[in-house]
């Protein structure tokens, strides 16, 4: 059985959030929360115009970048994309934590990586990583990625302090996180049903079934009263 197409959405921001090239930058001032740089050349010479956006100067919480740097000043930072008629921007805290940054280079998507669960909220699960640096968080599991199965709560599919094995499905050097899911690693329960395309199946109907019928039926006597008028 082939795997099934990549939605071409979610690969372009897949494509978003990976990694861009690390450029060594010169801070030449400051535009509002803005970071102002040159670009340094092969030879050291300052070539274009850049920007760090506010957002992007620091993983810690600052009240201006004027906190981190300071005119002169010479940093590393990622490629993010180019904006404002071709102005490169760039991110500085993607290259914050050199450990942060090779760790999360070292792995791949459709990895699978075992670690700690660390937190469980209602909007996902954070995981240690086994091998991350020390003093850092770096897994999440969104709530659909958990679990084939309809649960109310995260907590129905994990708890703090237990080990679990996951597949990586992408890394992030800007936000320092990689998304993980529990679900790849589970029999998918529609694949029983694969070989049975064509076969006559029996049961009882759902209310979300009678919902979608009602809705159906309402839509078309709509489109007929519309049609009349």
């Amino acid at each position: 059985m082939s795997e099934p197409a990549p939605d071409p959405r979610l690969q372009s921001l897949i494509n978003q959030l990976r990694p861009g090239a690390v450029r060594t930058v010169k801070v030449i001032g400051f535009d509002g929360a803005d970071v102002l740089v040159h670009l340094m050349g092969a030879e050291g010479e300052e070539a274009e115009i850049g920007r760090i956006p506010g957002h992007e100067a620091s993983m810690r919480r600052v009240g201006h970048p004027s906190e981190l740097f300071e005119v002169g000043q010479e940093i590393n930072a990622e490629e993010i994309g180019r904006w404002r008629e071709g102005e490169l921007h760039l991110s500085a805290r993607a290259c914050e934590i050199p450990a942060l940054r090779s760790f999360l280079l070292s792995l791949e998507r459709g990895q699978v990586v075992t670690g700690t669960v660390a937190e469980v909220h209602n909007f996902g699960v954070f995981v240690h990583i086994d091998g991350e640096p020390n003093g850092l968080c770096t897994g999440f599991i969104r709530v659909p990625d958990l679990t084939w199965g309809w649960i109310n709560h995260p907590s129905e599919a994990v708890e703090a302090g237990q080990r679990i094995t996951a597949e990586v499905i992408i890394t992030e050097t800007r936000s320092g996180q990689v998304t993980l899911s529990l679900k790849a690693l589970q029999e998918d329960p529609l694949i029983r049903f694969a070989d049975r395309v064509g076969h006559v199946l029996t049961g009882r109907s759902s209310r979300l079934f009678h919902l979608v019928c009602l809705c159906s039926l309402l839509a078309t006597s709509w489109g007929s009263f519309t049609s009349r008028s």
